[in-house]
């Protein structure tokens, strides 16, 4: 082989093996080949919000079965359906590593401000009281809070795969936090 194929050679390894580290060091940068991330979500947490998760849904579709045998309609429990898919997803409940892709943190950041829109329409319909009307207003802001961090994720292409992991994670926790801030604000509502 002549020197000139082997530098030819040399310098295309070297830029493939350059590309997959980069690709692998930085999932979401420009240069990456594939743009995703697998995030592997804390088990005993994951546990916990299962169970917690079931249980309310349990509660919510027996009030659901009571509203659909009355006349009378309740707009918290009949928005909640709406509400409910976004914690329902399926990144949120598995124990295995999850691949996250900028195509799913759009769709992810869609269905945010779906609950968002939603969840704005309740407080402007509902004449709450004051206690009741803050737990609204908290899991807004948290929902906002949401909004905000997948839109950070989307718009740092460069970060690390240990960047990535530590937003994954506080992601992950947060969207826990807004379904406890729900499920609370639901709970108290149904108290009437």
């Amino acid at each position: 082989m002549s020197t000139k194929k082997k530098a030819i050679l040399i310098s295309s390894l070297a830029l493939v093996v350059l590309l997959g580290g980069w690709t692998w060091l930085y999932p979401y940068s420009p240069f990456s080949l594939h743009k995703s991330y697998s995030f592997t979500p804390d088990p005993v947490v994951v546990d916990g919000y299962a169970a917690d998760l079931g249980e309310f849904k349990r509660t919510y579709e027996k009030d659901l079965d009571a509203l659909h045998a009355d006349e009378g309609y309740d707009y918290i429990t009949g928005q909640t359906q709406y509400i409910l898919p976004l914690f329902e997803q399926e990144w949120l409940l598995t124990k295995e590593p999850v691949s996250m892709s900028m195509v799913d943190l759009g769709n992810l950041l869609f269905e945010v401000k779906t609950v968002r829109k939603t969840l704005l329409d309740l407080l402007g319909r509902e004449d709450f009281p004051q206690e009741k009307r803050m737990d609204l207003v908290t899991t807004l802001e948290g929902v906002l809070a949401l909004e905000e961090a997948i839109v950070d994720m989307k718009t740092g292409k460069a970060e690390s795969r240990k960047t990535l992991n530590i937003q994954y994670r506080n992601l992950h926790g947060s969207f826990l936090n807004n379904y406890m801030r729900y499920e609370i604000f639901y709970e108290r509502a149904q108290m009437e």
